[in-house]
């Protein structure tokens, strides 16, 4: 579940997505709205590390605390 995500955190999202922030550089929440987005876009951890900046082992975690299922590419 993700906490509470306040505007700035759903802007900084956004501009994660678009690239114009890498996602080391926005909130934990926003790191969990991006995952969660892409998951639901059926991207799996490796695809959503590579279009974020994070590792694979980051997207993953963040996936598997939000209990999202793990994607197949």
């Amino acid at each position: 579940m993700i906490r509470s995500a306040s505007h700035a955190d759903i802007q900084a999202a956004r501009r994660c997505l678009r690239g114009d922030l890498l996602a080391e550089e926005v909130s934990t929440t926003a790191r969990e709205l991006v995952v969660a987005w892409l998951h639901g876009a059926g991207l799996a951890d490796r695809e959503v590390a590579s279009r974020t900046g994070m590792t694979t082992y980051t997207a993953a975690r963040i996936r598997a605390r939000l209990a999202l299922p793990a994607v197949q590419p």
